[in-house]
């Protein structure tokens, strides 16, 4: 009894083994973290293919339509960074992270009720460094207590895990304070965004330096 009682853990253990090891990468990646300061879920439903522009699903929402664009160079500041992997996410006009379920990219509510909602989306820079978002502006919190910023998350091929640079943030917003733009740290450089208007949209320019003023950077 003792022998087939073995045989039966082992048999277990294989099998859970199995179901690990079976899942696809897609599987896997979509797996959402239950706890975003400890995991942040940088890979949840990213696609297998990334272009160097890219669509929020909010794009053709009702709001303030906006081009952010620019250049990602290496540590020197001068040389393009191709193959560098942006994340972004942002609130929607209302400053809420919404949630909407028919929404390919969209977020659900972990157990700690976090969300980075469904107007979100990654990049490749190409061979130029070069990257494109468009999107909507997004609105500032409803307590109003910080500007309406975008965030970014940076993954390098030869860096294990993303790191976060500035958010996006927005020259003419009153709540970009003189005090709040002290306290940035510039980590990738600035993210302060002025717009120039061209037909229907606000086009803003960021070039991102990497690993500037990022903490323990190798």
């Amino acid at each position: 009894m003792l022998r087939l009682f073995k045989i039966g853990i082992l048999l277990l253990t294989w099998l859970n083994l199995s179901i690990c090891h079976a899942q696809t990468p897609n599987e896997q990646i979509n797996i959402l973290s239950d706890d975003f300061d400890k995991s942040p879920p940088f890979y949840h439903k990213i696609p297998e293919r990334l272009l160097s522009t890219d669509t929020s699903p909010a794009f053709d929402e009702k709001g303030q339509k906006i081009l952010l664009t620019g250049t990602v160079y290496k540590t020197d500041g001068k040389t393009p960074a191709s193959n560098i992997v942006l994340y972004y996410y942002q609130t929607d006009p209302s400053g809420v992270y919404a949630i909407k379920e028919d929404e390919e990219r969209n977020m659900p509510k972990n157990k700690l009720g976090q969300t980075h909602g469904y107007i979100r989306g990654w990049l490749r820079t190409d061979e130029l460094g070069s990257y494109s978002i468009y999107t909507i502006k997004p609105g500032s919190y409803p307590s109003r207590d910080e500007p309406a910023h975008i965030h970014v998350t940076i993954k390098e091929e030869k860096i294990p895990e993303p790191y976060y640079i500035d958010d996006f943030v927005f020259d003419n917003d009153p709540l970009l304070t003189s005090e709040k733009r002290k306290r940035l740290k510039n980590r990738g450089g600035s993210g302060i965004i002025q717009f120039i208007r061209k037909d229907s949209i606000w086009v803003g320019t960021r070039d991102i330096i990497l690993g500037l003023n990022i903490p323990k950077y190798e």
